[in-house]
């Protein structure tokens, strides 16, 4: 059984729904729905596909370990069975050696000589019919190609002003050709610049042991850096600090469900965000969501900001 059918059938046998499980694990259903059906292309990344059946299991009472434990199958391939070559009986014809080999000699019959001069006779009219063929197609492939040259050298006759028209429908053609191209690559240009301005959070290491320590990268940031504090289901204790100074940005509790509080962190290159309540605490840094990868209470993230 795959990994989406196990979640799905603990989820069914306790009676739960996919919104009850978003509202326990704050997954958006889609998501969800999509570990159900193994559809890990919707997924935001490999990271968080594992981060997110892991939260599924334990939600739905199932060991993550367990879940996410890759099973191989040995498939054995028989044993090329043999294939005896039959032996091949005496042919027809060496049968027939055999038995006129067997038999008496005959005796030379009287007509054969008037036979053979009948057989050379019609050849030697086979072969005089065959010539005269040959050259009357040679004829008339010669009138045929003769006319052909004709006609192509009268196509090839053209008046000056025809050539001109030609010449001037030939420029055109070259010049639009040309715009084309010159468009085509200017939009090819404007998206790659686009691409590699277009801001980028990657996870370079998951957080491990009783104090798990993430860290993240955000790539192509721009000028303005904004990280966003909020907290769901619990209230949430946070200290954010520069990666040197813990609590030198921001140090304070956020209630449950209370305003969320940005914080400007442009001038840092490094900024790292300490937990007491890792599940009711959320995350985002110019819009993209930080997650923990494992379900501890105190954690830290640490996000490294590349312009």
């Amino acid at each position: 059984m795959d990994i989406g059918a196990k979640l799905r059938e603990a989820r069914e046998s306790k009676g739960m729904t996919l919104e009850d499980v978003q509202q326990r694990t704050k997954i958006q259903k889609r998501y969800l729905k999509a570990i159900e059906e193994n559809n890990h292309s919707v997924m935001p990344g490999e990271f968080y596909t594992r981060a997110f059946i892991k939260e599924y299991a334990q939600t739905v009472g199932l060991n993550p370990d367990e879940v996410l434990e890759p099973k191989q199958q040995q498939q054995e391939t028989p044993a090329a069975v043999p294939v005896q070559e039959e032996s091949e009986a005496p042919s027809r014809q060496e049968r027939s050696r055999v038995r006129e080999n067997d038999r008496p000699p005959r005796k030379e019959r009287k007509g054969i000589p008037y036979l053979s001069s009948i057989i050379i006779g019609l050849i030697v009219l086979a072969a005089i019919i065959v010539v005269v063929f040959i050259y009357a197609g040679g004829t008339n492939n010669n009138n045929e190609n003769n006319s052909a040259n004709q006609q192509q050298n009268e196509d090839q006759v053209t008046s000056p002003e025809s050539e001109q028209e030609s010449g001037n429908d030939t420029a055109d053609q070259s010049a639009e050709s040309e715009e084309q191209a010159n468009e085509a690559a200017e939009e090819e240009e404007a998206q790659q610049e686009e691409e590699q301005t277009e801001p980028k959070l990657s996870v370079d290491e998951e957080g491990t042991a009783s104090n798990p320590v993430t860290t993240y990268t955000l790539e192509n940031a721009g000028d303005e850096v904004t990280l966003k504090l909020s907290a769901q289901d619990g209230d949430a204790w946070l200290q954010v600090g520069d990666g040197n100074n813990a609590g030198n940005v921001y140090t304070g509790t956020i209630a449950d469900g209370s305003e969320a509080v940005e914080q400007d962190v442009s001038d840092l290159e490094t900024v790292s965000i300490k937990t007491g309540f890792a599940r009711a605490t959320k995350l985002e840094i110019n819009g993209q969501e930080l997650t923990f990868p494992i379900d501890n209470d105190v954690q830290t993230i640490t996000v490294n900001i590349k312009k």
